[in-house]
């Protein structure tokens, strides 16, 4: 039986993925620049990571700038964008309109946040469609998880409604 982006998505990725209230492990993905980037190094209280399988489709290009739209009403967020596409890739598609408080990485080279979080699609190397929110020691105090990974966007509503709530 083949397996699509129009599967299941929790048939799609590790059974150990990283929960609600986990610590997010520290990871290695590369900035645009090519440069290392290690969630260690974001010292602010909040992080939102935002995953999505290819930068380059409809879906997660308009969840990338979606996001972008609403970084600076939480300036004590640190908003994350991480997908497999090459950092060439993401820069033709979304250099232009990244505001600087929105961090746009790769997990193509070391593949590090998917294995390490369990949200690479085990047979494609492409990242699930997630969004969740990092407190000051990277516990996951908010996650969503998008199902289908294919065509479906976050409930951008019940993410605001979330970082609202953070002081």
């Amino acid at each position: 039986m083949s397996k699509s982006l129009k599967d299941n998505v929790f048939d799609l990725i590790s059974k150990n993925y990283t929960k609600l209230g986990d610590i997010m492990p520290d990871f290695k993905a590369t900035n645009g620049d090519l440069s290392d980037f290690h969630l260690s190094d974001i010292k602010k209280d909040f992080k939102l990571i935002s995953t999505a399988p290819s930068i380059d489709t409809k879906v997660c290009f308009l969840q990338t700038e979606k996001f972008n739209e609403e970084v600076e009403k939480y300036p004590h967020v640190q908003f994350i964008t991480i997908t497999r596409d090459l950092p060439f890739a993401q820069a033709r598609v979304c250099g232009s309109f990244l505001k600087p408080n929105h961090i746009l990485l790769s997990d193509a080279f070391a593949r590090d946040f998917g294995t390490k979080t369990g949200f690479a699609i085990d047979f494609l190397p492409l990242l699930a469609r997630t969004v969740m929110v990092l407190d000051k020691n990277n516990k996951v105090i908010y996650q969503q998880i998008v199902n289908p990974a294919a065509k479906n966007e976050p409930d951008y509503n019940e993410v605001e409604n979330f970082l609202k709530t953070l002081k």
